[in-house]
């Protein structure tokens, strides 16, 4: 427990210091675990060679963590210099999801002015300042007893330019939304032979193969919530 406090004040600290606002958090139980979803950048050098879907892996979070209701969440386009498209983008990426397997994932995003995150219990969408070589950060809280999740809150870095085109400058949005909310239950991959896979934990610049889900990320979808 004391080791999950300190935990959480220093990812406060981080926020705060990178001008970010962070909601005061509620009383949690012992029971309540916060994990961070990291996705770097990858450098040009390391860009994927070949595109191949049909990779089976997927992870799941803390061995099968999940929601037990239909996912609601609010966006704030503000900073992303794209900010009609943004809110429909992300609907799409939802869908993507919803559409392989028989559990309704995600109602349809909200557009909201706020600008705070933290464990509030709203599932909140932001852009902010993060470091260069950091793509987005998705923070996600479960019930370790139940195996339930309760929240997740998202920063895309405006250090980056955002394009819902594929525009080779700059992160495709769909391809980025689409593997945050594979956050749903899915675990990040850094293996070489699931690169083609959209849990993997690694983007480009003009990516968009992570728009449509490998075999993986369909396997562990429907393995957490039903075909």
């Amino acid at each position: 427990m004391k080791r999950l406090v300190i935990g959480l004040v220093l990812a406060i600290l981080v926020l705060s210091l990178s001008g970010i606002p962070v909601a005061a958090s509620p009383p949690d139980s012992s029971n309540i675990e916060k994990v961070t979803f990291i996705h770097y950048a990858k450098p040009a050098a390391q860009a994927r060679p070949v595109w191949d879907e049909t990779a089976t892996n997927f992870k799941l979070i803390s061995g099968g963590v999940k929601w037990f209701s239909t996912i609601s969440y609010e966006v704030n386009p503000a900073g992303s210099g794209i900010d009609a498209t943004v809110v429909g983008t992300f609907q799409a990426s939802s869908a993507t999801w919803d559409a392989q397997t028989s559990a309704a994932l995600f109602n349809a995003p909200t557009a909201i002015t706020a600008t705070t995150i933290g464990r509030d219990n709203i599932n909140r969408v932001v852009w902010g300042a993060l470091n260069p070589g950091i793509i987005a950060v998705t923070y996600l809280w479960y019930n370790k007893a139940t195996k339930q999740i309760l929240e997740f809150d998202m920063v895309y870095n405006t250090y980056y330019k955002w394009s819902t085109t594929g525009a080779a400058d700059a992160m495709d949005l769909q391809d980025i939304a689409t593997h945050e909310l594979g956050h749903n239950g899915l675990g990040d991959l850094y293996s070489p032979k699931d690169q083609a896979l959209t849990m993997y934990g690694y983007s480009s610049l003009g990516e968009t193969q992570k728009r449509t889900l490998g075999t993986g990320d369909i396997l562990g979808i429907q393995k957490l919530y039903g075909m």
